[in-house]
């Protein structure tokens, strides 16, 4: 699609919270907080709005 603004963005929001512990059922490790897939997708979205 020719984003690549957009698709850095995504990224640095997926890093962010991955950076504050967050994670899903299939990346889960001792120490890190659960999140629902919906709960992660709200966590990168509003991360892209800050």
């Amino acid at each position: 699609f020719a984003m690549p603004q957009e698709a850095d963005a995504v990224e640095r929001a997926v890093k962010a919270v991955l950076d504050q512990g967050l994670r899903t059922a299939d990346i889960m490790q001792p120490g890190m907080r659960k999140l629902s897939t919906g709960e992660m997708g709200d966590a990168v979205a509003m991360a892209l709005e800050v």
